[in-house]
């Protein structure tokens, strides 16, 4: 299959799975890992995607970072109670100053499928690919187990993550 029929069939699997059981487990596990970084860049969830915002919950003194998305994603400041303004693609943004990419150390990264070989297949736009071409920090994929570890051919350009946690 080609990365549009595995994206499609992945959604589609995707939305049989959303339970606050897995986003729970992978919050916990989250909880392990990004307790030596202190700027870290999350998602806000749509969808069927796994919450991970409760991870804000277990580490107050942390800097978290949602994106915003116009031509490019960037990502912004957030604290749980700021605003949050309503988006494309059915997210919600944080208002105020983009940061650089270089202040945030950690990125967890929402994904449709993974590969074997560890790339993030998403929606197909290039956002995060692009954002993080670059990037020397360490990237967390979050993604459900049934979607991890697939036999498809992804693109030079994917995004290859540090590390998965499957719910």
């Amino acid at each position: 299959m080609n990365k549009n029929e595995i994206r499609k069939n992945a959604l589609s699997i995707r939305g049989k799975l959303k339970s606050e059981a897995t986003d729970n487990k992978i919050v916990d596990e989250l909880s392990n890992i990004i307790s030596k970084f202190d700027n870290i860049g999350i998602y806000y969830p749509i969808g069927s995607e796994i919450n991970i915002l409760k991870i804000m919950d277990k580490y107050p003194n942390k800097r978290f970072y949602l994106p915003i998305t116009r031509e490019e994603i960037s990502f912004i400041e957030y604290k749980k109670g700021d605003t949050l303004i309503d988006a494309k693609f059915k997210t919600k943004e944080p208002v105020g100053d983009i940061t650089n990419i270089d202040s945030i150390e950690c990125f967890i990264i929402p994904c449709v499928a993974i590969s074997k070989t560890r790339q993030r297949l998403g929606y197909g736009k290039g956002y995060y690919d692009r954002y993080l071409a670059n990037y020397k920090g360490f990237k967390i994929g979050i993604i459900y187990k049934e979607l991890n570890n697939l036999d498809f051919k992804a693109d030079d350009y994917d995004v290859v993550l540090d590390l998965v946690i499957e719910g």
